[in-house]
């Protein structure tokens, strides 16, 4: 069979239904071949970019591996802020890029370029992939693409990369007679009962415990389910990353809010920076905008003990003396489950002192004038459908969005975490549609939008229900409040006055014919989402101030749990007391 109908018929086994891309001539024989089959589905992007972030999402709703393509050169190098977005936020994924015919190939090394449009793709992705190949010989392909769904989902997973010449995708193949990919067998693993066992004994003999929960934990898994299970029956406090963030409902009576060193939930810093004499981290990076600059100040008085399956991240330590166990965080959890028995935990006491410390910093930033964008947030809350997946940019509306979404029911809220690229949102909520075909919300601040402004035109297309919210303060927030803070308030290239410039995000929708909303007061937005279509695309398009601020905010020199606006000293200093 042709080897591009191969490709297509692999995908298919592997359970992928939606594929992503954009045409071109060194990827022509593979599209030919997707769209002609049954049973996938071809979406074409408008920049390549797009459909990388697409599948992003996809994976990143989904849990499960997906795929997205390009042709060669130019369109390759688009695909790669997504690759290596699903790299450092462990998204299984495998992509395919056309190349150049090998026989136009000169054999000549230092050669600047072999001829048009090729480029060394997998030069340049080996630093932010799991794998990446570029397949010569017709007959390596059952091999190779074997090898990459089981390196994308084995272990801690991520992205692979196969680039595949234009003269390899139109060759005949016979996959029966060729070889294939055999997983190697598993190397001698820790005794995950003996790690459950001092796990359990720490928490245990701990006065004041927490568990830290990280973006390892996928939601739509077993090892969630588990998990869920394991904090209702040790019954102690639960702090998250913010990719962590959706993994408990809001009013969860153990959800302690999520940690970040600069932006993170004032309750939640309090008790882990200060409070815990124990943190239990599980599947968690444990990075810098975790922790603060100065690791080893973090959480001085308590002990570390950390559970993650890449031994990399374990080498970047918080506390000299933490502990650390390089393993399959889910077969703990399990190993957890079934020793409970064995274990007497009683932290009632404790558990009272953290919602001491919680109720009145919750109520010191709901009623501080500083967070009047958090207050937008409620109504997309309130929009958002109780298994609506939202994906959200990188920007101030991260940061609100993060403070303040309400996760209830079976709601996912994904960022472009250790990448943290401007334009993920859209091609990402695009992506997330597919995993089941309702309804999902992108929000993007007016700098990020921009960035896949051209994905509109595939919402339109395919009639997606996709609604986009932009948070236009005509700025871009950040940068201007960093600024503020140590630029003097020169505002170069983030506001008007500094050259930065936004366009009416609604007139654009009107151009694509998408329904379109603006709104300037939190009443107008209430009334806006109340209209919106959740079964077509939307544009949402919501006025801020100019000078809308990310609060509460760590500035730089203070504690991570002393946070501006600052709340009253006596109240502080009484916290401090429990």
């Amino acid at each position: 069979m042709k080897a591009s109908d191969f490709i297509v018929s692999f995908l298919k086994e592997k359970g992928i239904r939606h594929i992503f891309g954009y045409q071109g001539t060194m990827i022509a024989h593979f599209v030919d071949s997707v769209c002609k089959a049954d049973g996938i589905d071809n979406h074409i992007c408008y920049n390549e970019q797009g459909a990388a972030f697409a599948a992003v999402g996809l994976a990143k709703a989904s849990g499960k591996t997906a795929v997205a393509y390009s042709t060669s050169g130019p369109g390759a190098i688009n695909l790669m802020n997504g690759i290596a977005d699903a790299y450092y936020d462990s998204v299984p994924t495998v992509f395919i890029t056309g190349q150049l015919n090998e026989y136009e190939y000169t054999g000549i090394p230092e050669l600047r370029q072999q001829g048009f449009q090729e480029a060394d793709v997998v030069g340049m992705v080996k630093p932010i992939t799991k794998y990446a190949v570029h397949i010569s010989n017709v007959n390596d392909l059952r091999y190779e693409l074997e090898k990459a769904f089981y390196l994308a989902e084995d272990g801690r997973k991520g992205p692979v990369v196969l680039d595949i010449p234009m003269n390899v995708q139109r060759e005949e193949l016979d996959p029966e007679n060729v070889r294939g990919f055999e997983a190697p067998q598993p190397q001698t693993e820790e005794d995950h009962n003996a790690i459950a066992d001092k796990l359990l004994s720490a928490i245990a003999e701990a006065k004041r415990p927490i568990l830290l929960l990280g973006n390892g934990i996928p939601k739509d898994s077993e090892f969630y389910r588990e998990t869920v299970e394991l904090i209702e029956t040790l019954n102690i406090p639960v702090v998250t990353s913010l990719l962590g963030r959706h993994l408990l409902p809001e009013d969860h009576r153990l959800n302690f809010g999520y940690i970040g060193a600069a932006y993170g939930h004032r309750y939640a810093n309090i008790i882990a920076y200060k409070k815990c004499d124990l943190i239990v981290s599980i599947a968690c990076s444990f990075c810098k905008r975790q922790t603060g600059g100065k690791s080893e100040s973090f959480a001085k008085d308590a002990k570390i003990i950390r559970v993650d399956i890449d031994r990399d991240e374990l080498l970047r330590k918080v506390h000299s003396d933490e502990q650390a166990y390089c393993c399959d965080a889910e077969k703990v959890v399990k190993a957890m489950l079934s020793r409970l028995g064995d274990a007497d935990i009683n932290k009632q006491e404790w558990l009272e002192v953290c919602e001491k410390i919680r109720k009145p910093l919750d109520e010191f930033d709901a009623n501080s004038p500083e967070r009047e964008p958090n207050r937008f947030v409620k109504e997309i809350s309130d929009f958002a459908d109780d298994d609506t997946v939202v994906c959200c940019d990188v920007g101030q509306h991260q940061l609100w969005m993060g403070q303040s979404f309400r996760i209830e029911g079976d709601r996912r809220l994904l960022f472009s975490g250790g990448h943290g690229a401007m334009g993920f949102a859209l091609p990402a909520a695009i992506g997330a549609h597919y995993k089941n075909g309702k309804h999902t919300i992108a929000v993007a601040g007016d700098g990020a939008f921009q960035m896949n402004i051209q994905e509109l035109q595939w919402l339109k297309r395919e009639n997606l229900p996709v609604t986009a919210i932009v948070l236009n303060n005509e700025s871009l927030g950040l940068i201007q409040q960093q600024q503020d803070d140590f630029f003097d308030g020169n505002h170069f290239a983030s506001t008007a006055e500094g050259g930065y410039l936004a366009p009416s995000f609604k007139a654009i929708a009107d151009a694509y014919g998408i329904q379109a909303y603006s709104a300037t007061t939190i009443e107008a937005l209430r009334d806006v989402l109340a209209k919106v279509d959740k079964n077509a695309p939307a544009v949402v398009e919501v006025h801020l101030d100019v000078r809308s601020k990310a609060y509460p905010k760590t500035y730089f020199g203070e504690e991570m749990y002393n946070q501006k606006p600052y709340i009253d000293k006596a109240l502080m200093e009484e916290i401090l007391t429990y």
